[in-house]
């Protein structure tokens, strides 16, 4: 009995520590979306055409999302070998540190481009922590859920993620009623600055964790592989590719919303940029909110119908969400991060937790997730701001050539998880072993 109630409480802390700590990981990660769509241009990049500065600061964005895929390999092989428990706990401590640093670095006008430089660094530094967050995450709350609750225990960091960015966004949209010389001043800095006192919060909470139960009897019957990364490339390419390219669509639909058409309704439409924040944060609220109940469905139905849907929403809602901007209509506009959030990219990121967790053994689990997610997000997902301002300009202002190209990956992601088999259950998997492991056709 007692041992029952240990168990039950561990499962309650693992969920409640994983959201907690994934939002305070998220909200330092997507406050920097928001600055590269509202402030860096002006901030560190003054010298140059405003188009060009607003591309320098998104390429300052995606920095991040090109060394995602080494901080998620280089977690991966130490989740996969040491334990998923120390891996999230550093990755923490990491991206808290990066992002305070942040809100500290002078600007152009105190010292010119040295503060872009160390700009960079320090983005790059919250790149690699970002890429050991994600698959550490999903694989650790997932590992310690029963079969029938895969799906809803994986999609409690997901939903964290989207309470991340609201708190974010709120956080600025508070800053936003400071005069515009305040703001630019110091006003900015403020949200970077609170993560100081964040990560004292997260590391407390992140410390009482325990140790993932599947890794633990992985590693008591030694199925420890010495280089993860290499397994998966020999033995799950087919699964590695699957979440890449299943992956690309959600990155490619948020980022069009989180930071694309944000920046382009500021810059091009002069609409508010506190309506626009209010926007995000309204699809965020409800992304969050869906998240959990999508992720309950995905346990009753399966995760690759609600993953599928998921993308087929996504589609539907591109055109009337390209239209609404296009009119400078705010309502149409809310009502696409609505639907665009909260009804399409809520059910791919409920479901992708379980669903990739499914794809690979305990042994390259943390890799093999970490690598497929990261790679997908440093093609997809860090440079579709600039290709979203590249496919604008060339279209003299206009946007349908840039939601063309955001449906065509749309399809390709349709392509790649309706492809991407075989899977491995977590039933079995106590004895770490592959071959104990139960493999499956289909996705339960």
């Amino acid at each position: 009995m007692a041992s029952t109630a240990s168990t039950a409480r561990q499962k309650r802390l693992i969920i409640a520590s994983t959201f907690i700590g994934s939002t305070i990981e998220w909200y330092d990660f997507f406050i920097f979306g928001t600055v590269s769509a509202l402030f860096l241009n002006k901030l560190f990049f003054p010298a140059v055409d405003p188009t060009m500065g607003t591309i320098f600061g998104f390429m300052t964005f995606a920095t991040a999302w090109l060394v995602r895929p080494i901080g998620g390999v280089v977690a991966g092989h130490l989740g996969d070998r040491i334990g998923r428990k120390t891996t999230l706990l550093w990755s923490f401590i990491i991206m808290g540190a990066a992002t305070t640093l942040i809100g500290l670095l002078p600007t152009y006008e105190s010292a010119g481009y040295v503060g872009a430089v160390l700009l960079v660094l320090l983005r790059i530094v919250q790149g690699l922590s970002a890429g050991a967050e994600y698959g550490g995450a999903i694989v650790a709350v997932v590992e310690h859920a029963d079969e029938s609750r895969r799906g809803l225990f994986g999609s409690v960091p997901q939903s964290a993620a989207f309470f991340g960015l609201l708190l974010g966004n709120l956080t600025f949209l508070a800053m936003t009623t400071l005069d515009k010389q305040a703001l630019m001043n110091w006003g900015w800095r403020v949200p970077f600055v609170l993560s100081a006192a964040m990560l004292m919060v997260g590391i407390y909470i992140r410390n009482r964790v325990a140790e993932s139960p599947a890794f633990v009897k992985a590693k008591a019957a030694g199925n420890i592989e010495k280089l993860p990364v290499m397994t998966v490339l020999r033995e799950f390419p087919r699964q590695l590719l699957g979440v890449l390219f299943a992956q690309a669509a959600p990155n490619t639909f948020f980022y069009t919303c989180a930071v694309a058409m944000v920046s382009y309704a500021v810059s091009k439409l002069k609409m508010n940029q506190a309506d626009m924040l209010i926007a995000v944060s309204i699809g965020a609220a409800v992304e969050m909110l869906m998240i959990p109940v999508y992720g309950i469905l995905s346990d009753r139905i399966g995760r690759r119908k609600v993953f599928v849907w998921g993308i087929a929403a996504l589609l539907i809602g591109a055109i009337p969400f390209c239209l609404a901007v296009e009119a400078r209509s705010y309502a149409g506009m809310v009502a696409g991060y609505v639907w665009v959030l909260g009804v399409g990219h809520a059910a791919c990121h409920s479901s992708q937790a379980s669903l990739f967790s499914d794809m690979f053994p305990t042994s390259v689990r943390y890799t093999g997730i970490s690598a497929g997610y990261q790679m997908s997000g440093a093609i997809f997902g860090g440079p579709l701001p600039i290709v979203a301002t590249i496919l604008i300009a060339y279209q003299n202002g206009g946007i349908r050539l840039f939601f063309g190209y955001a449906m065509l990956i749309g399809l390709v992601s349709l392509i790649a998880i309706m492809a991407s088999k075989p899977h491995y259950s977590l039933v079995g998997s106590a004895g770490g072993q592959r071959g104990r492991e139960h493999q499956i056709n289909t996705v339960p």
